[in-house]
């Protein structure tokens, strides 16, 4: 059983208060709060709930059953069912590998089965070296990642952190595995931008440790986007939010976000591309198609669907805002059942840190038809 509680009350202790009564006898919760108020709603629940693990990051606006707002706290509490380790990677920027004894052995106490575990992370940054380092241990045990950067808007980018058990961190992860003693959970990842051509084009110079494309196909990489998308400089970082560039990884494309665009021709991604990496240009105008075809596909790969927990890249969202469809978006994904999500600065799908992206996680109690792990 998941219970979600929401409070938007006079006061942050009020709204905590109303949301807390909402739920029963947790085994976990994770929270997600106004930009402001972590460190208030990481004590307030620490106090309240001491032998349970508490979660959480700020969130710019959250989604709960059908609505979108900003309420003071979200809480989403796993009750019944599940065996659950938590725990913190810390020092990601330097050393996170030397946390990974301890991660393991978390992962084995939970005793993963098939399609009943799920790792869920909400990190600071350094995603690419995060991924890695939990991928050697998951992979050992066919355990699915997913997770999302926590974003606290464009001022505070690079220095956001995450709550676990009261305490306050940065440059820090902090994971749940999370397995289902009855029913299943399954990942789902699901992008809404399309390829608008054929060919792939070959980075031919980067900057791996900026996450920068300093040349495509041997020309400087802003013109190259430029003259394909028909924008002038100053408008490629806002066009990339409808037609971004896209990571080619075998049958599947991974969006890359751009931050920032330098005198040189310089595009600074908030995803690590690498030399000779194949990418494409991508466009948005079958998002909603896209998004039909997203929940029709899970409602046929798992029956008896109970609750859906998202994280979605705030470029999505504000995209989906200037389209009018952030309603409708939310609306859509009640569809399947009881849903929560939240808003990120980037996303972890299995192996791969992704951004402008949407990942899933289904609980259900119906068999369904595995998705393999990738």
């Amino acid at each position: 059983m998941i219970k979600v509680g929401r409070g938007q009350e006079k006061s942050l202790e009020q709204s905590l208060e109303v949301a807390a009564k909402a739920l029963g006898t947790p085994q976990l919760i994770l929270f997600f709060c106004r930009i402001g108020t972590l460190g208030d709603s990481a004590a307030f629940l620490a106090s309240r709930f001491p032998d349970v693990p508490t979660i959480g990051c700020c969130s710019v606006s959250v989604v709960h059953d059908g609505i979108i707002d900003d309420p003071d706290i979200l809480l989403v509490s796993f009750e019944e069912e599940y065996e659950i380790a938590c725990g913190l990677i810390r020092n990601l920027s330097e050393c996170p590998v030397q946390h990974i004894y301890q991660f393991h052995e978390d992962v084995k106490s939970v005793h993963a089965g098939d399609d009943d575990t799920l790792c869920l992370e909400f990190c600071t940054g350094n995603e690419e070296m995060l991924v890695t380092t939990l991928n050697a241990v998951l992979d050992k045990y066919r355990i699915p990642l997913i997770g999302g950067s926590v974003f606290e808007g464009m001022e505070r980018f690079g220095h956001t952190r995450v709550a676990f058990c009261g305490e306050i961190c940065q440059d820090t992860c902090v994971y749940a595995l999370i397995r289902c003693t009855r029913g299943k959970v399954r990942t789902y990842y699901e992008n809404i931008y399309t390829r608008t051509e054929l060919n792939y084009h070959q980075v031919t110079k980067v900057d791996v440790d900026s996450r920068s494309i300093i040349e495509i196909d041997g020309h400087p990489a802003a013109k190259v986007y430029m003259d394909f998308v028909q924008v002038p400089k100053s408008e490629i970082i806002s066009s990339s939010q409808r037609y971004p560039l896209g990571r080619v990884v075998g049958s599947r494309t991974f969006a890359a976000g751009i931050g920032q665009v330098l005198e040189d021709g310089t595009l600074c991604c908030y995803k690590r591309i690498n030399p000779n990496d194949a990418l494409c240009f991508m466009d948005y105008g079958r998002y909603r198609e896209v998004t039909e075809e997203t929940i029709e596909r899970i409602r046929e790969e798992n029956e008896d669907i109970y609750f859906t927990f998202t994280g979605e890249c705030i470029f999505r969202y504000w995209l989906y805002t200037n389209e009018n469809f952030i309603g409708q978006h939310a609306k859509n994904m009640f569809r399947l059942g009881g849903h929560a999500g939240i808003y990120c600065g980037g996303e972890q799908y299995h192996h791969q840190h992704i951004t402008q992206s949407m990942v899933m996680a289904v609980f259900s109690y119906g068999q369904g038809r595995s998705e393999q792990h990738a």
